[in-house]
């Protein structure tokens, strides 16, 4: 199984970006650049862009469930980028759509 991440950090707001599949073997590797994207001081929103994700199981339905929570705990904002029906169904299917912020796109940062 494949994953890439990768984050960028404009001001108080960190975007991680993921491309490949995240299941039981890769979730481990998205939790730990999640938990490493939020370290540091001011942060105030992580946006993780899963437009690049071509699966996305249970594990990474976990993942992205403790990272919210931390950010809510944080006082720091999650949003969700899902793009396509792989990951958008199992977000809907959970009821995870409910919880998290999901947006179609990535938000244009502010100048």
């Amino acid at each position: 199984m494949n994953l890439d991440v990768a984050w960028e950090r404009q001001r108080d707001r960190v975007r991680v970006t993921v491309t490949g599949e995240v299941d039981a073997a890769t979730a481990p590797r998205l939790r730990d650049a999640l938990v490493a994207a939020r370290t540091g001081t001011g942060l105030k929103s992580l946006v993780v862009d899963l437009s690049g994700v071509g699966f996305l199981d249970s594990c990474g339905l976990t993942v992205l469930a403790e990272a919210h929570e931390a950010c809510e705990a944080a006082g720091q904002r999650l949003e969700v980028v899902c793009a396509t029906d792989a990951v958008r169904r199992p977000l809907f299917v959970t009821g995870l759509d409910d919880v998290l912020t999901v947006v179609d796109r990535t938000p244009v940062a502010a100048s």
